[in-house]
């Protein structure tokens, strides 16, 4: 019996580059707001770039991607933040969430139409860090902030 090695190349070779794909490592310096855009595009989600910011939202919640730490258009740091104008704040929510819940704090903000409340986290840019690894820290925060708008009373379930 003849075996040949062709078809395996062809696998591992193909295996090889959907990993690299997969793992696609950031630019030096960290991502621009159009390539932060893109990639969460990439994700499904819709993205209006303002400003400082790229504006996206998922699970029902909307949120801002701002880069800090710039050079060049490059930003080494990222910030997802959600922002809710909350009409009737249960008193202490912002410290209760801050001191039981992880990866988002909150803060009160000043507003002239009310309390508001913002969520924040913060990812820095590592040297070798993935749009892959982005995708988790979006997940991340896509996945508690609309834990922490209905602990504040911005969503109201029915």
């Amino acid at each position: 019996m003849r075996f040949s090695a062709l078809p395996v190349v062809v696998v591992v070779a193909a295996m090889g580059l959907a990993g690299t794909a997969q793992a696609q490592t950031l630019p030096a310096g960290g991502p621009t707001l159009e390539e932060v855009s893109t990639w969460l595009r990439g994700q499904g989600l819709d993205t209006r770039v303002d400003g400082d910011r790229v504006q996206s939202g998922a699970n029902g919640v909307s949120w801002d991607l701002t880069g800090f730490d710039c050079t060049a258009g490059r930003c080494r740091s990222w910030q997802f933040s959600a922002g809710f104008l909350i009409p009737n704040l249960p008193e202490g929510a912002v410290s209760r969430w801050n001191l039981e819940m992880r990866y988002l704090k909150a803060l009160e903000l000043p507003h002239a139409e009310g309390r508001a409340v913002a969520a924040q986290y913060d990812v820095l840019i590592t040297p070798g860090m993935t749009w892959e690894a982005m995708t988790e820290h979006m997940r991340l925060f896509a996945s508690v902030a609309p834990l922490f708008a209905a602990e504040m009373g911005a969503i109201v379930e029915e």
